[in-house]
């Protein structure tokens, strides 16, 4: 087992550890990996999520059920995000 020290950030209201990529890559975590935290008397614990919700594969038919059909309908403020004009090396489409 490793071990290092490591700080803890604030990033805008959350409090972040940035976990160094050897640890990462021993752990086989990626970026869309699901895991458990759990406190003890020491500290912290950061193990792979085990249960059946974070391991269950949700196939499209299911996640679209609730889908009346009809296309999603923009807010105003989608509307007025999609018409702003580029301000630096945005991609046109």
């Amino acid at each position: 087992m490793n071990s290092t020290t490591l700080r803890v950030n604030r990033w805008d209201n959350r409090l972040v550890i940035c976990l160094p990529s050897d640890f990462i890559e021993r752990a086989g975590i990626t970026e869309t990996s699901q895991v458990e935290v759990s406190t003890t008397d020491n500290g912290l614990v950061i193990t792979h999520a085990t249960s059946k919700e974070a391991r269950r594969h949700i196939p499209l038919s299911e996640r679209l059920k609730g889908w009346n059909g009809k296309p999603y309908e923009l807010l105003e403020e989608d509307r007025e995000w999609l018409n702003m004009e580029s301000v630096g090396d945005e991609v046109e489409v």
